[in-house]
């Protein structure tokens, strides 16, 4: 990715002030081709299928029935979806052509940041300094050379936000969104617009109070140089509007009649719908599509940081120097993904509140309803959570009164959806596929709105999940730094460092990262599970270590000729026993977080939300049959079987986000070390020997990411690592000849 670069600087010395000016410009281009995304594929998940046809074992407990139709799809090799991709190219203002499959796709992004500051150092006295100044960043939104850029024709933030504020006063808020050509190139308003008062002041103080105390404390605005990295995304995958996926429908092909895996280039006959080799802007997605999809608020901000700290360093006896420092950073505006078409709180308008509320209390119900045979509805016969006697209430009585009288005459509209809806998907798919049973498919053949509502109550008409970064994110970071430093002296030099910390924030996500990856850099991509309540997200970063211990040492032996030992030696003798050198790094954290998973979706439709330790389930490494466990497997059980019944993990309610990172794993630990020694042969010359040591204790240490330790409450292997975090032990010896 070329970036140009011109910089310049002033400085003007003017009595005791030193003036600073300086400025930045950076013109980048982001030019690419490729094919990643432009291949037909098809899938075996077996979630995708319709569990109609599906024989249920006799006497199953109902905490196995998930991992038993997993193991059965993959036994008789289903393949329920087909899925055909086509990218566009625009080749005018109203009009796109499809390429052919694998035909790569080919983006030219530019943008330019200019950034300039102003400064001043004032020597106040001799041994007091303040500096201060304030530095200006202007970030071009990157735009599509070739006028390959498409974006939402209407406001996509207010459209998210007024879809809830709506939705609070009883009312629908709903309108098509439609996508056209967009960006500099074509004259039209950018991905989001620029900000023009990224201003950044900044202060600085010094003070020396004698010769071997001084004082330090700083604080400042700090802009990210961001938008490259997303603009990447849509230059790699294809913007939606110019990339189109085309499937079946979910949940009609079996796992009777699904075609079956014959080879891994073999993709089945199924039938698609049609298929437009040309596209008319403004491209408007199909209404009543339900389409997953992705894209960028059109209000983006800058993101930012506050940073301050304050430092106290003292001279100690001995030539060792002493450092405590407090350093804290509060982000801003930060990158977070979020569903803009996430189902609406919606309120009754009968005066029943809102749709959190009613489904919490519902959910509760089949968390305490014990397993049984169900006697009614369409899942009749089957085993699941049964409760004939629960209560009616009133919202669901209200905002589905269709329901009443499904199953049998008196049914209120509560007991039919328990039945038909709640239970059935508590476990699985969640409480937000149980809403759109019942306010977008469906339940029951002749239904009166079977196939779908005119008008939807809680969802876009358009999407079920419309993924978008947003600058919602906000952060902090909070320290205790504590350094003990000898300079070089008498041979040795050596640092010893403690932080105590913690870090927070609603997700450590990165702006490169999207939704369907579901992974950046190993950590569980958890979007925001309430769009309507962001904060539900907060926990301690991915990357949070309470405690860091680190300590780095050089140290010239005392050995050989005119040092402390042996100082009477030969030349000879020196040649081989003297002038040794020992070096090291040691780093130890302590244990590092992790998140249990929930295997449903009670809140956002395709984000599977977090956990709640309602149990105080603490974790443990263990290593049983040469296994390693952050949770023991006999805990793990109780977590994995409980959740049906809330003890001792919580699965969320509908508009809840679960506990974000409260377990902690292993933690790091590392020495590394070196000897080495060197020779002078003359005026021309030096041999150098080094022996090396990596992880010298060889120490194991295993990884709490999600590359690296099972944390879903799905699988049978909760809580067990796959992967080391430490390496083994290395060695390397080297001789070197300089000249």
């Amino acid at each position: 990715m070329p970036v140009n670069n011109i910089t310049d600087t002033l400085s003007w010395n003017i009595g005791a002030h030193t003036l600073a000016f300086g400025g930045n410009w950076r013109g980048i281009t982001n030019h690419h081709s490729g094919n990643t995304s432009s291949f037909d594929g098809a899938s075996t998940t077996y979630e995708y299928a319709n569990t109609g046809d599906l024989p249920t074992p006799p006497n199953m407990a109902g905490g196995f029935f998930n991992s038993w139709q997993l193991d059965y799809a993959n036994s008789i090799g289903i393949i329920p979806q087909l899925f055909n991709v086509y990218d566009y190219t625009i080749t005018g203002p109203t009009t796109g052509v499809a390429l052919p499959e694998g035909a790569p796709v080919t983006k030219n992004f530019r943008s330019n940041e200019l950034e300039g500051y102003v400064q001043d150092t004032w020597h106040a006295r001799p041994n007091l300094t303040v500096t201060y100044g304030v530095r200006y960043t202007l970030l071009q939104t990157p735009y599509e050379t070739n006028k390959q850029q498409i974006s939402p024709t209407i406001d996509t933030d207010t459209w998210y936000l007024k879809r809830e504020s709506a939705a609070q006063q009883s009312q629908i808020y709903e309108p098509i969104i439609s996508l056209a050509p967009a960006g500099k190139a074509t004259g039209a308003p950018g991905y989001w617009p620029v900000q023009k008062k990224d201003f950044a002041p900044r202060i600085g103080v010094v003070f020396a109070p004698n010769a071997r105390t001084s004082l330090r404390a700083s604080a400042g605005f700090y802009y990210d140089h961001y938008g490259e990295a997303l603009v990447n995304t849509f230059d790699t995958n294809g913007s939606y509007g110019l990339t189109a996926g085309i499937s079946n429908a979910a949940d009609v092909l079996g796992f009777e009649n699904s075609p079956r895996f014959t080879g891994p280039h073999d993709l089945p006959d199924i039938p698609l719908p049609p298929f437009s080799p040309t596209q008319t802007f403004p491209f408007t997605p199909p209404v009543d599509g339900f389409d997953i999809d992705w894209g960028i608020d059109s209000h983006l901000k800058t993101p930012y940081a506050e940073s301050f700290n304050v430092s106290f360093q003292h001279e100690l006896p001995g030539g060792f120097t002493f450092e405590e420092a407090y350093v804290g950073r509060l982000g801003h505006h930060l990158l977070q993904e979020l569903d803009l078409a996430e189902p609406v709180d919606y309120v009754d308008p009968g005066g029943a509140g809102d749709y959190f509320s009613a489904a919490r209390i519902l959910s509760k119900e089949v968390d305490a309803a014990p397993f049984g045979t169900e006697q009614y509805g369409i899942f009749a016969g089957g085993t699941q959570k049964v409760n004939n006697n629960i209560p009616a209430i009133p919202y669901f009585e209200n905002v589905f009164p269709y329901m009443k009288n499904q199953d049998y005459t008196g049914e209120s509209a509560t007991q039919a959806i328990f039945n038909n809806a709640w239970s059935p998907e508590r476990y699985t798919n969640g409480e937000t596929l149980s809403l759109a049973f019942l306010d977008v498919f469906g339940i029951f053949p002749g239904s009166p709105f079977n196939g779908g509502p005119n008008q939807s109550t809680f969802w876009s008409s358009q999407f079920s999940s419309l993924y978008s970064l947003d600058s919602v994110g906000n952060s902090s970071y909070n320290a205790l730094q504590f350094t003990i430093r000898h300079p070089a002296s008498h041979g040795l030099t050596v640092d010893f460092s403690y932080t105590f910390s913690k870090s927070l924030d609603l997700g450590s996500e990165t702006e490169r990262s999207n939704i369907f990856s579901n992974v950046d850099d190993g950590f569980t991509n958890f979007a925001i599970q309430n769009t309507w309540n962001p904060k539900l997200n907060k926990g301690v970063s991915d990357f949070d270590t309470h405690s860091l211990l680190t300590t780095d040492w050089v140290y010239v032996l005392p050995v050989g000729r005119g040092k402390a030992a042996l100082g009477g030696i030969s030349r000879a003798a020196d040649a081989i026993v003297g002038g040794w050198q020992w070096a090291g790094l040691s780093r130890w954290t302590s244990g590092l977080p992790f998140t249990i998973e929930s295997p449903a979706y009670p809140t956002n439709y395709d984000n599977p939300a977090m956990t709640f330790n309602v149990g105080g389930i603490k974790t443990h490494r263990s290593i049983i049959n040469g296994i390693p466990h952050a949770i023991d497997p006999t805990v793990a059980a109780t977590i994995g079987n409980g959740i049906y019944f809330g003890s001792p993990i919580r699965l969320p309610y509908a508009g809840e986000a679960g506990n974000r990172n409260t377990y902690r794993g292993d933690g790091y630990f590392d020495i590394d070390s070196a000897l080495s020694k060197s020779w002078d042969l003359g005026d021309w010359a030096k041999l150098k020997f080094a022996a090396e040591a990596y992880n010298l204790t060889n120490s194991v240490r295993f990884d709490t990411s999600l590359n690296g330790l099972v944390g879903s409450t799905a699988s049978p292997n909760l809580g067990t690592y796959d992967a080391p975090l430490s390496t083994y032990r290395r060695m390397q010896f080297g001789l070197r000849v300089d000249f």
